[in-house]
């Protein structure tokens, strides 16, 4: 009898601890905001111009490769390992100024996103206390597989996040 009394309030304790639960999609709010779309677009014109400038750089390249090609029979052997010695030395400064600007762009994006999430996370906190929930998990990156009937605070996110609320929130 007493297993079935603590197995019942154990019960009834994990039910009502359970209703208390919403979830937020990060990654859906910092797209929909104003100061994220900013973000996004002011990195997209910085790759564009970048991957302009790369691109040049590898068609230079093509063309240090298609004049060794053409011009192979009738250079000298200096200059053919002249001409190559070039190719590679610009062919692996591109290659590291690629992976610099991935990097780069990495950093970028990761500091835009997580002053993001730094609001929407003292957001998310004044909503949960407000809504009385104990525990709210980040939708797209919590590991969730399944939660039945969670309170989706994204909505109300993203509208307190581009108020008033949001502004004097994230100021704090």
């Amino acid at each position: 009898m007493r297993i079935y009394v603590a197995l019942f309030a154990g019960l009834v304790g994990f039910k009502a601890f359970a209703a208390g639960y919403g979830v937020v999609d990060i990654q859906k709010v910092i797209l929909t905001v104003d100061e994220g779309v900013q973000a996004r677009k002011s990195l997209e014109v910085e790759i564009k111009k970048k991957e302009a400038e790369l691109l040049s750089r590898k068609k230079e390249l093509d063309k240090i490769m298609e004049d060794v090609q053409k011009q192979g029979s009738l250079l000298s052997e200096e200059a053919k390992m002249n001409k190559q010695k070039d190719f590679q030395e610009k062919a692996m400064s591109l290659r590291n100024d690629e992976m610099k600007f991935q990097n780069e762009m990495k950093s970028k994006e990761s500091q835009a996103t997580q002053k993001i999430a730094v609001k929407v996370a003292k957001i998310t906190e004044t909503l949960a206390v407000a809504k009385g929930l104990d525990i709210v998990f980040e939708a797209s990156n919590a590991g969730l597989v399944y939660v039945k009937d969670p309170i989706d605070l994204t909505p109300d996110v993203i509208k307190a996040f581009v108020s008033d609320v949001g502004k004097k929130e994230a100021k704090k």
